[in-house]
């Protein structure tokens, strides 16, 4: 049986329209074919890392690592881990390749592959696409909001801090899970927090501490605040090349 462990950067997969706008551009901090970023060129590598502590107090932990960078035409590049597990009779085997990604807003490409097959896919936007991701991202955004502020969600906003020589906002975001709920003897809180750079528009530091998975901590290091060296997110010459239009 296949087990994915972690996904640093589940962007990879096919996702509608709204998803994958809202995925590149808030989670991972890259950005999408309608959130370009103009002359904020970065580089650095992402580490995500899980902790969870079963009932008889083993823990188990995981860790994944990556880079991303973005150039001054807003083009972003991102090279992540991906983890997984499977049985071999009974011994456990633990897997992993690398996803790639290039998100090109002035050609309205999005180009991917991954180190299993030698095959890259390049998808190309319609000239409409980025104003009508641009919208219907507006209205999940505020959907996703007006659904958990009805749920009883408390946000609290943490101020300015200085994480890897950027600046960024903080916003803590808990909840409570009722007793019996989820098979819980006891209510549960869960915290999630966010810190945002505002002048990169990438997120630097996030956090989610929910009792029942564990805590995941995906982070920012090693920033650099200058014109990337992007020549490693590029596909090998002799890969495949599908091009997909979409309608």
């Amino acid at each position: 049986m296949l087990q994915i462990r972690a996904s640093l950067f589940a962007l990879f997969t096919v996702l509608p329209s709204v998803a994958l706008a809202q995925t590149v551009a808030t989670h991972s901090g890259s950005s999408s074919v309608n959130d370009r970023v103009l002359k904020a060129p970065y580089s650095a590598r992402r580490r995500f890392t899980n902790v969870k502590k079963s009932g008889d107090g083993t823990i188990d932990r995981t860790e994944t690592g990556g880079s991303e960078a973005r150039d001054s035409a807003g083009c972003t590049y991102s090279a992540g881990e991906r983890l997984w597990t499977y049985w071999d009779g009974k011994k456990r085997v633990l897997k992993s390749e690398m996803l790639y990604r290039i998100s090109d807003p002035v050609a309205k490409t999005d180009t991917r592959w991954d180190s299993s097959s030698n095959e890259v896919k390049v998808i190309h936007w319609p000239e409409s696409a980025p104003e009508e991701l641009a919208s219907k991202t507006q209205c999940a955004t505020a959907c996703y909001e007006d659904t958990m502020s009805a749920a009883g969600t408390v946000i609290e906003k943490l101020g300015t801090k200085t994480l890897g020589a950027v600046s960024a906002d903080g916003t803590r975001t808990s909840y409570t899970v009722p007793a019996g709920q989820d098979h819980n003897n006891q209510p549960i809180v869960v915290v999630h927090e966010r810190w945002y750079c505002e002048e990169l528009r990438v997120v630097i530091l996030e956090t989610n501490d929910d009792p029942r998975s564990g805590t995941s901590t995906d982070e920012l290091v090693d920033i650099l605040r200058s014109e990337p060296d992007v020549t490693k997110y590029l596909p090998p010459a002799d890969y495949i090349v599908h091009d997909i239009k979409l309608p």
